[in-house]
């Protein structure tokens, strides 16, 4: 029988080779409190419109699948399986399309005019750029799968199990036991749920039972198989109540402002939230938030991040960030205490997006 010590030891000699070092989340100081790697539950909670999907895209899916492919060499293999309840596929691909083609070539194609939205269509040099990225697209797909319409907890979890299924395999440990084994042993998969709230409820359930059982699910996602699942949550009305304006200045949503349900919060490992200031008519503790706001369309390119809950590390870790909401990337930005020189201006022209982000 091996002993739990064992166990310790070959985990702590895997971490020494560089082997638990997991995918970065394209934050570079975020990175050193949360990443992405087996056997870690993640809500991320904010209100509606803050860019709470986006945040998710870019950490989860396309930060970390422009990592695993710029480093072959490292041999990673990772899978996103992604359900999302409110928007189409096609507009998801179309949004990372655009926003690759900003990364890559400084060029902005917004969705509304890549689809023909707009009455100023694509250009021909235009269509004859998003034909070159045809091969980033199903590469991309082949990467995460985009599962699009409302589920119920067990349409779900019947999703990820068969993936589950054709993975891998079960065995029995002992009589009461069944051990999951990957094909792969260092595969990372994340199921992500945008979001639990537009969950569909089944037979004699409420919406908060529907949002428990997917929350019960995410647990044996994460204990029996070793996955990663990422759940995506509103926060409740509470926040901006008068109430909450006599005890917090700053409006900050916290773990208790999940929406219809707690069980999220303390079945995750870790919890973020994601907070828009303007969105409230407050202030944010460090940053300046009126700067970010641009004077001649009122876009507001500034978001606060916060780690509430880090079960394997340290919480209560902010960071600011830049958000260009018509690719959907988001930008770390300097400490606060470093900003007495920012060129806010680098927002507003998008040129702060195209930097490296090394701060």
């Amino acid at each position: 029988m091996i002993k739990n010590f064992d166990l310790l030891e070959k985990e702590i000699e895997a971490g020494i080779e560089g082997k638990n070092s997991g995918i970065p989340m394209g934050f570079h100081r975020l990175n050193k409190y949360v990443g992405i790697r087996k056997r870690i539950m993640t809500t991320v909670l904010g209100a509606t419109g803050t860019g709470k999907s986006a945040l998710v895209h870019n950490a989860y899916i396309l930060q970390p699948f422009e990592f695993i492919r710029s480093h072959p060499e490292l041999k990673i293999k990772m899978k996103t399986i992604l359900f999302s309840m409110e928007r189409s596929k096609i507009y998801i691909l179309a949004k990372w399309l655009s926003r690759e083609i900003f990364l890559s070539q400084g060029i902005l194609i917004p969705l509304q005019k890549l689809l023909g939205w707009w009455d100023v269509k694509l250009t021909k040099d235009e269509h004859d750029l998003v034909l070159m990225y045809k091969d980033y697209i199903n590469e991309l797909e082949q990467f995460c799968d985009i599962i699009e319409g409302a589920l119920n907890p067990t349409g779900i979890f019947k999703c990820v199990k068969n993936y589950a299924i054709e993975n891998g395999r079960f065995e029995e440990e002992n009589e009461f036991t069944k051990v999951y084994v990957p094909n792969h042993s260092n595969e990372i998969v994340i199921p992500i749920v945008d979001h639990y709230g537009l969950c569909k409820v089944e037979k004699t359930m409420n919406k908060k039972d529907a949002i428990d059982k997917l929350s019960e699910y995410f647990q044996i996602f994460r204990d029996n198989y070793g996955y990663s699942p990422v759940g995506v949550s509103q926060i409740n009305r509470e926040l901006g109540s008068a109430l909450n304006r006599k005890i917090s200045d700053t409006l900050e949503p916290t773990i208790d402002h999940i929406k219809e349900s707690g069980s999220p919060g303390e079945a995750s490992d870790v919890v973020i939230s994601l907070f828009q200031p303007s969105k409230y008519k407050t202030q944010d503790s460090f940053y300046k938030v009126d700067n970010f706001i641009n004077p001649e369309t009122g876009g507001d390119f500034f978001r606060s991040l916060k780690i509430l809950k880090n079960s394997y590390g340290e919480a209560d870790i902010r960071c600011g960030l830049a958000f260009m909401g018509s690719t959907g990337i988001f930008q770390e930005l300097p400490r606060s205490k470093d900003m007495n020189d920012f060129n806010y201006n680098e927002l507003f022209n998008y040129s702060f997006f195209l930097k490296d982000g090394k701060l």
